[in-house]
């Protein structure tokens, strides 16, 4: 595989700071900035198998292990809407109990990794401050958010990341427990650079119907897990070079063609109730949280421009709705109601 490399712009630190605190302006004691509304939030663990390949054992996934983990589905917007608006979906893991070096120095010695993917492969919005007019715009509307995009990247531009940001929009019809999520944007995978996705297994025979309304989605992934297991591939691709895997342009697609995915774990998420007491308080926990993609092990630092914008951002909204710090997470066998 080829090298890898960052391209950090000269002032880049000062401006992600000022863009988060732009983002979260006013915001405060509100819920999360973005990803507000959650579908549900599990209890699951990562299953590290024997036998991964060696070019793909780096990190969390060198060598076999098992790992409790929180496991949150959600939609993107900073504001809970019913599940028929389209939106982003996500799907946030946070794996417990995971020891090394970690790469925020002030949380070195928290015992968590996270991971966080979406529906789309690729993420279509060029840079940070793109990012942050978008959803300054949203509450506006799509017409707001075109004018702002001719604003600023002109009219056939404009045009062109619009119908991207469509693509990856859902129209909440099929259920998440059927759905393959990507982490859009690269991470260190040890000396190598890669992508992740969660491929879900076992599929059902006849897919789930998703009933109109409100919260359709969120009773089709409810009944689906009350009623059975759910099982997802953790799998990843390598960098190849940065042509045809570029680190700095999440909008490029990295083919299988060029880099197959390769299987490195299994998420295994069993049987529960969420309306349960139990369930009610892992809703609560994993609401509590912060799911972050810099909460990682200095062999998976998030990399690009995009995400070291992010790491700005996750750490004020953290701060500005006082989520739980991460030294503080336990894992979802300790956790006890009261």
């Amino acid at each position: 595989m080829g090298t890898w490399q960052e391209k950090i712009a000269p002032g880049e630190e000062e401006l992600f700071e000022r863009l988060a605190r732009t983002l979260v302006e006013g915001r405060s004691g509100e819920g999360r900035t973005l990803h507000r509304y959650s579908q549900v939030g599990l209890e699951g663990r990562l299953v590290v198998p024997s036998g991964v390949a060696a070019t793909h054992a780096h990190g969390l996934f060198a060598k076999p292990a098992t790992y409790e983990c929180y496991v949150r589905f959600s939609s993107g917007a900073g504001k809970s809407q019913s599940d028929r608006t389209t939106d982003v979906r996500g799907v946030a893991v946070k794996v417990v109990g995971v020891p090394g070096e970690k790469v925020i120095a002030p949380l070195a010695a928290a015992q968590t990794q996270d991971f966080l993917a979406i529906l789309s492969s690729t993420f279509a919005i060029p840079d940070a401050e793109t990012f942050v007019g978008i959803v300054q715009a949203a509450p506006g509307g799509p017409l707001k958010i075109l004018r702002y995009l001719i604003g600023r990247v002109g009219f056939f531009g404009a045009l062109r990341l619009v119908g991207a940001l469509a693509k990856a929009q859902d129209k909440g019809k099929v259920s998440l427990a059927e759905r393959t999520f990507f982490a859009p944007l690269p991470i260190r995978w040890g000396d190598h650079a890669a992508k992740m996705r969660f491929r879900p297994v076992d599929l059902p025979a006849t897919p789930a119907v998703v009933a109109a309304g409100e919260r359709g989605l969120t009773e089709a992934l409810r009944a689906r897990v009350r009623s059975s297991p759910l099982t997802f591939a953790v799998e990843a691709q390598l960098f190849v070079d940065e042509q045809r895997t570029p680190i700095e342009d999440g909008a490029v697609e990295w083919l299988e063609s060029v880099s197959p995915f390769v299987e490195v774990a299994r998420l295994e998420i069993a049987a529960q109730d969420p309306e349960s007491a139990r369930g009610q308080l892992l809703q609560s926990t994993c609401e509590a949280m912060s799911f972050d993609p810099w909460h990682a092990l200095v062999e998976h630092r998030p990399l690009g421009s995009i995400m070291r914008a992010r790491n700005a951002a996750y750490r004020v909204s953290t701060a500005a709705r006082k989520a739980t710090s991460e030294l503080d997470v336990r894992p979802p066998s300790a956790l006890t109601a009261g």
